[in-house]
């Protein structure tokens, strides 16, 4: 309950007290709190105190305000940073998620112009095509679809069966932690906001034109390009974040 006694607010006891309904899961994601009049004739506090303790918890991401609704729990989203590479496992067990993946597809093509600029190969060089897709309890949240020069698309293959078998989590930027002769140097990547197609919407289980962030990504060993790969996220899971410095 609610002390007037205590140094600490009343509406930030009352956020407190939101945040621990919803950690104990007392309060499930995506189900609707009390209404403001529920909330203040519960905890004997004005309808001020208790919008006030609302807004911090959606400042906090707890929680979020649907227009004509009311407020729900909000879902959880795995965040990302940016300024550095972390691996798929860690990424979504901050959540406390157990973190999977599935070998979807793994082939032998020939590369194309494009591929082959990319790559620096020749045209119609062997490359191999890697997909795998990436979930936290079960869910999918991100699509991998990844080309490599074929000496090291088959070595990174023998490396996502033998993790397939054994059943650990993984994306390919893991086979590079304990490869001596393809150690990567830098990546460059590009982020935009898409509507997915039919193809990723079937691997992910989402409808048609659901929003995703995709990731385009180039792995060098200092100018040698070593993998592209095409990352695409649920939008409504995943968020990337950085922290940018200003030059003054």
């Amino acid at each position: 309950m609610l002390s007037r006694e205590n140094s600490v607010p009343l509406y930030e006891q009352l956020k407190n007290i939101v945040e621990e309904q919803i950690i104990s899961g007392k309060w499930k994601v995506g189900t609707q709190i009390p209404s403001e009049k529920e909330l203040a004739d519960m905890y004997k506090v004005s309808r001020i105190t208790v919008r006030q303790a609302i807004s911090l918890a959606e400042r906090a991401q707890l929680v979020e305000k649907v227009q004509g609704l009311g407020t729900f729990v909000a879902k959880k989203m795995i965040a990302q940073p940016l300024e550095r590479i972390t691996s798929f496992q860690s990424t979504v067990e901050q959540l406390g998620l157990i973190a999977s993946t599935k070998l979807i597809k793994t082939s032998t093509i020939t590369s194309d112009f494009q591929l082959s600029r990319i790559l620096n190969i020749n045209i119609m060089d062997k490359i191999t095509n890697i997909q795998l897709l990436g979930s936290g309890n079960d869910n999918p949240v991100v699509f991998y679809n990844s080309y490599f020069p074929f000496e090291l698309g088959s070595l990174v293959n023998d490396f996502s069966k033998e993790m397939t078998e054994l059943n650990k989590p993984f994306s390919t930027i893991d086979y590079y932690y304990n490869s001596l002769e393809y150690k990567p140097t830098h990546i460059e990547q590009t982020f935009e906001a898409i509507v997915s197609d039919e193809e990723v919407s079937s691997i992910l289980c989402i409808p048609i034109a659901s929003p995703l962030l995709k990731v385009t990504s180039i792995v060098y060993k200092n100018e040698d390009p070593l993998e592209f790969k095409e990352s695409f996220y649920k939008g409504d899971i995943y968020k990337f974040f950085v922290t940018r410095r200003l030059d003054f």
